[in-house]
């Protein structure tokens, strides 16, 4: 039987240029192929999460792929791809006590997470503890088993758990597309391998002793795939405020990225191409002042994003200069 006759004669049909079909096949991606027909077919109801459910992709595929569209042209920005990512501060469904009660009841995965997040908090769960666990299942669409695999990590990791805990955790994997067991089992191996530098980059960016937020994790997490440690991190964030003269993590990833895309990673590499740098004195004492004058130094991008904050500054002013 050919494909053709597969083709259904009747109903609504997503059409695709041969052009655009050709680049797709050219570039050997199923991924990207896989998500530019996802995106055709939702159109302006393309939602993020949704997406990385249902393709059953993470993070970091996702990203891939995004990736391999932008360069294909055939989306413009990784902007525009990644729409409506998950919010701690959206509101989901308001469930009531008994939509609760009926789910716990009636579904007997969703029972075993709350079994679960009973042993975990050490007490019968609140409301409260339930409409969480109950947004991470219905509304981030977790399944159970990797419900059930975030609630054991973090009793691991933390012993005493919060339901701020579970909430921040669900919807850092939902948003890093951790949507199946073998997803959660490799995001976890990768935290465990990633845990000795990330605490030595929490240290050389002043966070040490709590854990990061989940963006302030992403951003993490990104620096440690990229190869950076701890003292090129640490230079990024003393270039960061000589030049901005605040703590800002799109300028901090500025900084990184440009390395990265020179190819160093290290102290000793970042200086050799720029011998006007120095590692950093663990004692040095920084004020947030004003940012350094010396355009001259600054690359493209670092000029573009401190006239873009001076402009703000003046519009919050009502002063201007």
């Amino acid at each position: 039987m050919s494909l053709t006759s597969l083709i259904p004669t009747g109903g609504e049909f997503c059409v695709l240029r041969a052009q655009i079909v050709d680049s797709l096949i050219t570039c050997c991606d199923g991924d990207s192929a896989l998500l530019y027909l996802y995106l055709i077919r939702k159109g302006s109801s393309f939602d993020e999460r949704e997406a990385l459910r249902t393709l059953g992709m993470t993070r970091d595929r996702y990203d891939r792929a995004v990736h391999t569209l932008t360069n294909l042209h055939l989306v413009s920005t990784p902007a525009e791809s990644q729409q409506k990512r998950p919010d701690p501060g959206s509101h989901p469904p308001r469930y009531t006590a008994a939509e609760m009660r009926a789910r716990r009841e009636g579904d007997h995965r969703f029972a075993s997470v709350c079994q679960t997040a009973e042993i975990v908090l050490g007490r019968t769960l609140t409301e409260a503890q339930l409409r969480t666990l109950m947004n991470a299942y219905e509304h981030l669409g977790l399944p159970a088993d990797v419900l059930i695999d975030l609630l054991t990590w973090l009793h691991r990791e933390k012993g005493v758990v919060s339901r701020r805990d579970i909430e921040e955790q669900a919807y850092l994997w939902a948003d890093m597309g951790i949507f199946t067991a073998d997803a959660a089992s490799k995001f976890l191996a990768q935290r465990e391998a990633e845990k000795p530098l990330m605490d030595n980059l929490l240290r050389a960016l002043d966070m040490a002793g709590r854990d990061p937020a989940p963006e302030e994790y992403r951003y993490l997490s990104g620096f440690i795939q990229q190869g950076f440690d701890a003292e090129a991190v640490e230079m990024a964030k003393e270039r960061m405020y000589a030049r901005l003269g605040k703590f800002s993590w799109k300028y901090l990833k500025g900084i990184l990225d440009s390395w990265h895309q020179k190819g160093v990673h290290t102290a000793a590499e970042i200086t050799a191409i720029e011998p006007n740098l120095h590692p950093p004195k663990s004692s040095a004492l920084r004020t947030a002042s004003a940012p350094a004058s010396d355009s001259a130094n600054l690359s493209d991008w670092e000029r573009d994003w401190l006239e873009e904050f001076n402009a703000m500054n003046r519009k919050e002013d009502g002063h201007g200069v």
